[in-house]
């Protein structure tokens, strides 16, 4: 399938530059099955020095493998400069621009999946803390995707056979990419868990029986690598999405709470002013005036 045109977006969610060289596979959504990985699409995207997409508030999984020429993605406050070989994640919530390089764009493989797990998953693996891997070596599993969905457009179960293909995508992301070096056992493996629970309520001390140590321990030794505690940590990765929620989506400040997972929104306000300086509506006030200067 191609698009006929440049696609429009009612929500204003989603800005597109030129789409007319996409290439892609459209899969059937499959409501009665709750499999962990459901995928939406499955694309190329030809050579085309005026492509870009832009998303405010993405719902799913973004996942791209740069083929050939040069490209470039913003997100999280950070640019980088894409290249072939290079392999990209993207994860809901998280708003996100990319396109190709006007001199010599690229041509990309990409998959866009839904997924209640996947961020814990990445966390686990240690994946979770990094966007882009370089010169990753991993076009084989795109070319086997793409192969995939081309033969099976309107295979029911095409979810099962494309999450057989993306796990051995991680699994290699992960040994090719070993992060936290020098870091301690304990301390990485709860920050893997932490890094999964941004929108889940956290125990420590169930936390520290699922490390296999005791709360003590398991706060020494985090605060010795990351200079805070597990519970700081957790909620500065809160506030930090909170923000996000807050200026790109028109979710009130109630819902970011439950969202989020604080006990109530009198709670989350004080947090948030605690590690901002300013209420939620008043930290959406300031930060509106500064865009409009």
């Amino acid at each position: 399938m191609k698009y006929d045109h440049k696609m429009i977006d009612p929500y204003k969610n989603i800005a597109y530059g030129s789409t007319a060289n996409e290439e892609f596979t459209l899969f059937a959504f499959e409501e009665n099955k709750r499999y962990p990985i459901q995928v939406e699409m499955i694309g190329v995207t030809n050579p085309d020095k005026d492509y870009f997409i832009a998303r405010k508030t993405p719902h799913y999984f973004v996942i791209e493998y740069v083929e050939s020429g040069e490209g470039f993605l913003e997100v999280g406050g950070e640019k980088y400069n894409l290249s072939a070989g290079d392999v990209y994640i993207l994860t809901p919530g998280i708003p996100h621009k990319y396109g190709a390089s006007k001199k010599n764009p690229y041509r990309k493989i990409w998959i866009n999946c839904f997924s209640g797990f996947l961020n814990e998953f990445l966390a686990i693996y240690g994946l979770a803390d990094k966007v882009v891997f370089k010169n990753s070596g991993c076009k084989k599993y795109f070319d086997e995707m793409l192969k995939y969905a081309l033969d099976n457009p309107y295979n029911e179960d095409n979810s099962v056979g494309i999450s057989r293909i993306l796990f051995s995508l991680f699994f290699d992301l992960c040994e090719k990419f070993k992060a936290f070096n020098g870091v301690s056992v304990v301390a990485k493996k709860t920050k893997q868990l932490l890094d999964g629970a941004i929108y889940r309520k956290v125990n420590i001390e169930k936390l520290a029986e699922e490390v296999n140590v005791s709360k003590s321990q398991l706060s020494r030794e985090f605060k010795k690598y990351y200079n805070c505690s597990p519970y700081q940590y957790l909620m500065n990765k809160k506030i930090t999405v909170a923000k996000q929620l807050i200026l790109n989506t028109k979710m009130k400040v109630s819902e970011i709470s439950d969202a989020l997972c604080f006990s109530d929104e009198y709670n989350f306000s004080n947090t948030f002013k605690a590690k901002t300086g300013v209420s939620p509506l008043a930290f959406k006030k300031l930060e509106g005036k500064l865009s409009d200067n």
